[in-house]
């Protein structure tokens, strides 16, 4: 059986500022936090040099169109913009963004423009980041740039990667910069990143730019471990925690109520400032970017604290088909994630943002990965957006993270997860089997399915 897909569908791949582009001094950049954590002591790796996209933009955009991408997704670095995080405008770093528009435009890619995804100007961080209401309106400000400057040329358009894992890794984890631990101020800093989102797409649409303009989210579905009345109960509060305190606020101006009140009365956070809901419900955005990888199955945890993000745990599926990194690949949740969110809050246009696995790669002896893996979860996850269109859920782009390797986060270059391969010694780059089945697909339009 053929399962055919809209002619004008998106299909692309995305990556990030801080983890391909290197060229971490060059042209006037201005240092992230990133650059300071990497640069710790005990740090393995870096995005100093990275794939050193900055500099082989032209191959990397090459070998997309060899596999026949319609989309790329990007972020710019706003400390390649603005080197001390607002004032003075750096060319150079805006230079490179036009270079790279120009190039995909020449090549028929669609470019899609994230505005941050995570790495924020030194500069700023050091004055408390999105902690510090100021560095709202320092966003808004770098926003507005990049609408003047690449206004018709740029049609889509998101304002902020993940908010939650922005949250999570650097305010409860401890994990990410600025390396806190602190549940108040992530409660603040999320409420900030709303609202920077919520007074850009004000800004995008009073400017009355050409386009499409959403955020990336990274929702979660969430499975109960048992039947049992706790567990259920801790499944709610666990989609409350990673996926309802963001989507909420985008969709509907408001947060989970319950979450809110709890929050509010234990942490006494987020303080939330008059005016501050009335922008949330009035930035209404024209799509919602998700990022999916895997489920959670969750149980209540007799060991809580009392803390939002200790009142479940998370469990292990029995028999669940798992990577060596602990991820469950679970495609059918991409569907359940979409059908919640569509029956929570109405009819929406969605971009499927991030998507792929990491994995060891092994390169066979004539230089090729064969990477079936990730061909397959490619692939398992196709056929369920698929399903989505199939019932009516407006899926108008996909983005298979990553096109090409790149630095993960927190597990350096042996992470890999691109359709382009990049020997890290060299920078050479190939093309992996994933690579060229995706480029087939998409020529095609279309996927054998048997059930």
């Amino acid at each position: 059986m053929k399962l055919e897909f809209p002619k004008d569908f998106l299909w692309g791949s995305a990556t990030a500022s801080y983890q391909v582009e290197g060229a971490v001094n060059q042209d006037g950049k201005g240092m992230t936090s990133w650059d300071k954590y990497y640069h710790m002591p005990n740090r393995k790796y870096n995005g100093d040099v990275s794939t050193d996209h900055y500099n082989r933009y032209k191959e990397d955009i090459k070998l997309l169109s060899e596999i026949n991408q319609k989309t790329y997704r990007f972020s710019v670095s706003w400390a390649r913009i603005f080197p001390n995080g607002s004032g003075e405008i750096n060319e150079k770093g805006l230079q490179f963004y036009d270079n790279l528009v120009d190039e995909l435009l020449a090549n028929n890619i669609e470019p899609n423009l994230t505005l941050y995804h995570w790495d924020m100007p030194l500069a700023l961080m050091y004055k408390g980041g999105w902690l510090n209401r100021e560095v709202v309106d320092n966003f808004v400000e770098y926003s507005k740039v990049l609408f003047t400057h690449f206004r018709g040329r740029v049609k889509l358009w998101s304002t902020i990667n993940e908010p939650a894992s922005e949250v999570m890794g650097g305010y409860i984890q401890g994990a990410h910069p600025p390396l806190r631990k602190n549940y108040t101020e992530a409660l603040q800093v999320a409420h900030h990143l709303n609202l920077a989102h919520a007074k850009a797409v004000k800004l995008f649409n009073e400017m009355n730019m050409e386009g499409e303009i959403g955020i990336v989210l990274n929702p979660i579905p969430i499975h109960p471990a048992s039947n049992k009345e706790e567990d259920i109960i801790a499944a709610k509060r666990a989609y409350d925690f990673y996926s309802d305190w963001y989507i909420a606020p985008i969709l509907a101006g408001k947060y989970p109520e319950i979450m809110l009140e709890e929050c509010q009365k234990k942490y006494n956070s987020p303080k939330i400032e008059p005016g501050d809901m009335e922008i949330l419900k009035g930035a209404k955005v024209d799509y919602l970017g998700v990022n999916y990888y895997m489920r959670r199955v969750v149980a209540n945890n007799p060991d809580s604290t009392g803390n939002i993000d200790d009142c479940f745990k998370n469990v292990r599926v029995k028999d669940g088909n798992y990577t060596e990194w602990g991820w469950e690949i679970y495609p059918e949740g991409l569907y359940e994630l979409l059908s919640r969110i569509q029956k929570d809050y109405g009819k929406i246009d969605f971009y499927i943002t991030e998507n792929g696995m990491g994995f060891y790669d092994k390169v066979e002896s004539n230089g090729q990965v064969v990477d079936d893996d990730r061909l397959d979860y490619i692939r398992q996850h196709i056929i369920q957006i698929h399903r989505c269109l199939e019932d009516g859920i407006n899926i108008k782009g996909y983005y298979v993270w990553s096109a090409i390797d790149l630095l993960s986060w927190t597990n350096g270059f042996e992470k890999r997860y691109g359709l382009i391969r990049v020997d890290f010694d060299t920078l050479e780059r190939s093309i992996k089997k994933s690579g060229r089945w995706y480029a087939d697909f998409i020529a095609n339009n279309y996927i054998e399915y048997n059930e």
